[in-house]
């Protein structure tokens, strides 16, 4: 045990549980997951991308591969994250190996397909540029 903690957040979950029941719980965990799902297959098709592990739940983490156009360096992982917060997207930075996460919820459900496409929109911006990005420690950017 941490030490004390405020009551806040366990009294917020609770609320929120009773107020969703389980038919609700159980409609928001799917469209996560179905969410996560079609983000790895999308993911998987990128060309110079590949996922670090098939997600087990709603966490989809990738990185650079050697799969991007012959004669090309991977990615910076790194700026592709920045070229996605220009897009108005939050990806977690990671590493070894440098690498993006995305914790994917029910409400992004539907977005996968915008995203992909700023995804490969970033991809294909940092091999034109041969940019490099920000790599501050996880949860610190």
């Amino acid at each position: 045990v941490l030490g004390s903690k405020g009551g806040g957040p366990w009294a917020a979950a609770w609320a929120v549980m009773h107020y969703l029941g389980d038919e609700g719980y159980l409609r928001l965990t799917a469209a996560a997951r179905r969410a996560a799902v079609d983000l790895a297959d999308a993911i998987s098709e990128v060309p110079g991308l590949g996922l670090l592990a098939r997600p087990d739940t709603t966490l989809v983490a990738f990185a650079a591969d050697e799969s991007g156009p012959p004669g090309a360096e991977p990615v910076d992982m790194f700026a592709v994250g920045d070229a996605l917060a220009r897009r108005d997207w939050y990806v977690d930075r990671q590493g070894p190996p440098p690498s993006l996460h995305c914790t994917v919820n029910a409400i992004h459900d539907g977005l996968i397909p915008e995203f992909v496409a700023d995804l490969r929109g970033a991809v294909d911006e940092v091999r034109a540029t041969g940019a490099t990005g920000s790599a501050l420690p996880y949860g610190t950017l």
